[in-house]
């Protein structure tokens, strides 16, 4: 088999692939980095061909033409993770769907199936095989289904380890096009931030396995942790903190019980060095989020670790990390399962992270409320909560009662509001 000549049978122009996108199809791309850009521009200025076509789309971090659609237009974007496309879906001009990230490859066979997967891969190999590079998350298992792939070959795009490998005679459009990857910056912790990593860094033993997000409490945890020994990873995306916990020789995975060996993470997201440290890097492998996020799966590993952030949460312990009010401000991800697998796992724990206190324009206000804000979207219930951190301390929920809740989610709050939060947790019957 010739891997070539079938490559160059396949390459066209974006604009000739989407044409096999069919008028009542749905569509969606991988998480993140892993979005074809030059594809969906090209699928977006198709709209007026359509007179109905749904479109997923994962963690947006490339501003592309489907911000401009109307809500009447016939295609009809789900922002399932919104970023670039958050203030469309408060507008009403897209759609989200609440849903565990691990779960999305279901929906496949419960009645909202994706007939076309495009994505955005490395080159192929001399064995005629794409990496999906650093997203491999719901987009592998859904284009297994699929009835058309299109890929973006990108020469930025990494070339990555795991279950993400396409061969050519599996796909059915081929478009090539550099475009430069959505890199973040690593963003420095504050000092209350390095407060919270070191609180975390008590809870952390030698061998644990570590989940960790994006942000500048992720770089706090991991200055806190460079003395650790034999950490090893399994999470649902790989930041820069994991890359930088590497390098100080904190990370083996050689006590993992669940994937010796090696870190497994679902997607990447960092900086254009955690791109390049992660091309060809064999200790790196990437699986989908079926798998990543089971929670049966997380708690194999022993002293399972997963660590999460919130925008606020109550004296009982619900956790609102996806919305302001009613505004979906951004999604859950894998929150849920993760808190259950680390809860699941033998000396695991499920960490909910946030500072204390929030500037908003209307002034500064406590992350630790009486009552969520009106119309606020519970993202993980009072029943899973296992431990709060703040730059304030620890406090661990998981066994005890409301009375006891409040009392530790009090003295673990900014010292300015934990008279008014005693007051209203008194007038609700709480204490």
């Amino acid at each position: 088999m010739d891997f070539k000549e079938i490559y160059k049978q396949k390459l066209t122009t974006p604009e000739e692939a989407v044409k096999l996108v069919q008028d009542g199809w749905r569509v969606t791309w991988p998480v993140a980095v892993g979005q074809p850009p030059v594809l969906i521009n090209a699928l977006a200025r198709r709209k007026d061909e359509f007179t109905h076509l749904e479109v997923l789309t994962v963690v947006d971090v490339y501003p592309t033409e489907l911000l401009n659609l109307t809500k009447d237009d016939p295609i009809k974007p789900d922002y399932c993770y919104c970023i670039i496309g958050r203030r469309g879906v408060q507008e009403g001009r897209f759609t989200y769907t609440p849903a565990r990230l691990s779960q999305i490859p279901w929906y496949i066979d419960m009645g909202r199936p994706y007939q076309c997967v495009m994505m955005q891969v490395s080159p192929m190999d001399e064995f005629g095989f794409f990496s999906m590079g650093l997203s491999c998350d719901y987009g592998f298992p859904v284009a297994k289904k699929a009835e058309k792939i299109i890929v973006q070959v990108n020469e930025n795009m990494p070339r990555t380890f795991g279950r993400n490998f396409w061969h050519v005679s599996e796909v059915d459009a081929i478009v090539e096009a550099n475009t430069p990857l959505t890199a973040l910056p690593v963003l420095p912790p504050n000092e209350n931030e390095k407060l919270i990593g070191n609180y975390i860094a008590e809870l952390v033993e030698d061998g644990s396995t570590l989940q960790l997000g994006i942000g500048s409490i992720p770089s706090a945890v991991a200055l806190a942790l460079e003395n650790k020994k034999d950490l090893g990873i399994h999470t649902e995306m790989f930041p820069d903190a994991l890359k930088i916990l590497w390098e100080k020789g904190a990370i083996t995975n050689r006590k993992k019980t669940y994937n010796p060996d090696i870190a497994v993470a679902s997607f990447a997201l960092g900086s254009e060095d955690l791109y390049k440290w992660l091309n060809n890097n064999p200790m790196v492998h990437f699986y989908t989020v079926d798998q990543i996020l089971d929670p049966y799966i997380l708690a194999k590993n022993d002293k399972m670790i997963c660590i999460n952030s919130a925008l606020e949460i109550d004296l009982t312990g619900q956790v609102n990390s996806e919305s302001i009010g009613h505004r979906q401000y951004t999604h859950t991800g894998g929150q849920q399962d993760l808190i259950m697998g680390a809860f699941m796992s033998k000396g695991g724990k499920g960490i909910i992270a946030l500072e204390s206190t929030v500037e908003t324009k209307n002034g500064r206000k406590s992350k630790i409320v009486p009552h969520l804000e009106y119309g606020s979207f519970i993202s993980t219930g009072r029943n899973d909560i296992q431990y709060v951190v703040t730059e304030y301390g620890i406090a661990d929920l998981k066994i005890w009662s409301v009375r006891e809740r409040v009392k530790r989610l009090i003295a673990i709050a900014h010292p300015d509001y934990r008279d008014e939060l005693k007051f209203e947790a008194e007038k609700a019957g709480f204490i």
